[in-house]
């Protein structure tokens, strides 16, 4: 077991790429306006918008924990310029097929969505365990959805990231 790396967090979170409080009506939406933000800050490229909707429809990224419904939508690292995490935190949940199921099953309601963008194979693994281990924690879950600002939340994920134990 090892603690997580404080570079690996910096890697990734990115305090301009959190978006509390969102009206985002679905994720049709979600992906539209999430891809162009990425695109116009250099994390991805073109390509990222079409592929991250076709990979959400055959591998869907809903999961339902026991505090809170969340989403984890990916793509492929050739799609990523640059490594991050965008936290979003829509004002009212966004619809997403269960990780695993189909799109003909009951959708998640996601309170909080993470779209990675990791751009080594392998890491990707290793960072979906750390989100999942905060998912877990109904106390974080909690002062997430509570958040007043985007620092806030920011500082919420980076305490949580840091005291997290996983085997690496």
């Amino acid at each position: 077991m090892g603690i997580i790396d404080t570079s690996e967090f910096e890697l990734f979170f990115k305090q301009d790429l959190i978006f509390r409080d969102v009206d985002w009506k679905d994720s049709t939406e979600l992906f539209d306006k999430i891809s162009t933000i990425l695109e116009d800050k250099g994390y991805v490229y073109s390509t990222f918008h079409k592929a991250i909707k076709e990979r959400e429809k055959i591998y869907p990224t809903g999961i339902q924990t026991k505090s809170i419904g969340v989403a984890i939508p990916h793509t492929d690292p050739k799609n990523i310029k640059q490594a991050f995490i965008s936290m979003v935190r829509p004002k009212k949940p966004i619809g997403f097929s269960p990780m695993g199921g189909s799109s003909d099953d009951d959708q998640i309601q996601a309170k909080l969505i993470f779209v990675l963008g990791v751009k080594r194979d392998g890491l990707q693994v290793k960072v979906l365990q750390k989100l999942m281990e905060i998912f877990s924690n109904g106390d974080i879950i909690n002062i997430m959805l509570h958040a007043q600002s985007d620092r806030e939340l920011y500082e919420i994920m980076k305490n949580s990231f840091h005291n997290i134990y996983i085997d690496i």
